[in-house]
């Protein structure tokens, strides 16, 4: 009697769910389920860096708390005048006076918007549209970090100028640091998606993706209302 032969995917015997799926010849990743492995592994990544950013926010409430005069007195400038950015804060661009702060949020929570419907396209096969939504999200996150980078540049105040400005770097600086993070790895799905590795069948690194950026948009909302509304 001849021994039954068993389809293997990576390694480990075919489940249910995965032998409904067409034979996958391509090389490319199979997405059998919502949540396999890789799918757990962008949970528990962004699950740590809901740890990581709580800690950063904890320290800014306890400064807040402990601080006797928390009201940013700083002890010098870099220019003639420095205070703390508001969300009504104006910035001057090219001789213009514009509330940088406020359009890079409405940018940033907008690209939130656009990575959904790149990832709604994708799941019905419309690869052209998900590229097009992903190429939107791409250069609004990159508008982000570079009106973030003009704003440092014309603060008038450093980290070592006061609690409050070491405390303001600390906590926007890393966040830009992880919306750099997220552009990268949003150029790199879409240069995926124009080459057709992706499907609605395969899509994992696609929604992992998306699932990240989501992650620093809400973060942003935190920290926007904490510093530049609440203070």
């Amino acid at each position: 009697m001849e021994a039954t032969e068993r389809t293997i995917v990576r390694g480990r015997r075919q489940t249910p769910s995965e032998a409904r799926l067409p034979a996958n010849e391509t090389g490319l990743d199979v997405q059998p389920s919502r949540f396999n492995a890789g799918m757990w592994a962008v949970i528990l990544f962004v699950s740590s860096e809901t740890m990581f950013f709580s800690a950063l926010f904890t320290t800014y409430f306890y400064l807040h708390a402990r601080t006797a005069e928390w009201a940013p007195i700083f002890e010098r400038c870099t220019s003639l005048h420095c205070e703390k950015p508001t969300w009504q804060s104006v910035t001057s661009v090219a001789g213009l006076e514009i509330p940088l702060i406020l359009i890079n949020t409405v940018v940033l929570l907008s690209s939130s918007v656009t990575m959904q419907l790149a990832v709604n396209a994708i799941k019905k096969d419309r690869r052209s549209p998900a590229a097009f939504w992903l190429a939107l999200t791409v250069a609004m996150g990159a508008w982000f970090v570079l009106g973030q980078g003009y704003e440092y540049l014309t603060l008038g105040f450093l980290p070592d100028n006061s609690v409050f400005a070491a405390v303001f770097f600390t906590l926007t600086g890393f966040h830009g640091l992880h919306v750099t993070g997220g552009v990268i790895a949003n150029a790199l799905v879409l240069f995926r998606t124009m080459n057709g590795h992706f499907s609605s069948r395969r899509h994992t690194f696609f929604e992992g993706a998306s699932i990240y950026w989501h992650f620093v948009d809400v973060v942003w909302i935190g920290l926007f209302t904490t510093i530049y509304i609440v203070g």
